[in-house]
């Protein structure tokens, strides 16, 4: 055999080897499949799920609504109402010197807040919670199906009930508490229109709120 031809089967022997090589050291399938990089999530589908999650969320916030207004509802029928010894003007008062609640301040305290109920009470007890903007009493407003617009409005002031200190004058009180019955109700009408468009406004609110939405879906 001449040289030429040695030479000649000698690279078509290395070519062959090498191919052969690069055929068995190819990754297994498993191995590819995990390289491949993960299917794309469509935009719609990811919409689906947030729907169904905002859909979670107002459902939990329309119990809580129910549960607020049946709360404020008890308040009114029980019509004791809070006394106004403090000041000549109106004030939000959320405890009186007997002991007696605002509107908001039972319903806080009937949802189970005991301990934040007297806290204010006892730190803040002219708040206004129209002003409230973060804490332990906006997280509550969050979670409780109810607009913070509304609480303001269920968290009536009070006109002053005394004459002369420290004496309560029973026609200023006969007034006053005449005059909440009337306001409670038209408030309570407010909160029953408005369901639809409150509750969504309470849902985009607490939908910022991812933790406070996960406690009050799985709590």
């Amino acid at each position: 055999m001449s040289r030429l031809l040695i030479a000649a089967s000698l690279v078509a022997a290395i070519t062959t080897t090498a191919f052969a090589d690069q055929r068995y050291a190819a990754p297994p399938p498993e191995a590819v499949a995990a390289s491949q990089p993960a299917p794309v999530e469509y935009p719609v589908e990811a919409q689906m799920r947030v729907v169904m999650d905002r859909q979670t969320v107002r459902a939990k916030l329309a119990e809580q609504r129910a549960a607020n207004l049946a709360r404020f509802r008890a308040y009114q029928q029980g019509g004791v109402f809070p006394s106004n010894t403090f000041d000549t003007r109106r004030l939000n008062v959320w405890m009186d010197a007997d002991g007696h609640l605002c509107a908001a301040a039972t319903i806080i305290n009937a949802s189970g807040q005991t301990d934040l109920v007297q806290q204010v009470a006892e730190q803040t007890n002219f708040i206004r919670l129209a002003d409230v903007k973060q804490g332990p009493l906006m997280d509550w407003i969050l979670t409780s199906g109810l607009t913070q617009d509304e609480i303001a409005a269920i968290q009536e002031p009070f006109m002053p009930v005394v004459r002369q200190q420290p004496e309560i004058d029973p026609k200023l009180r006969a007034a006053e508490t005449a005059r909440l019955i009337k306001k409670y109700k038209a408030v309570d009408a407010m909160i029953v229109k408005s369901q639809k468009a409150s509750l969504d406004r309470a849902v985009d609110r607490l939908m910022k709120r991812q933790d406070l939405a996960w406690n009050l879906v799985n709590g």
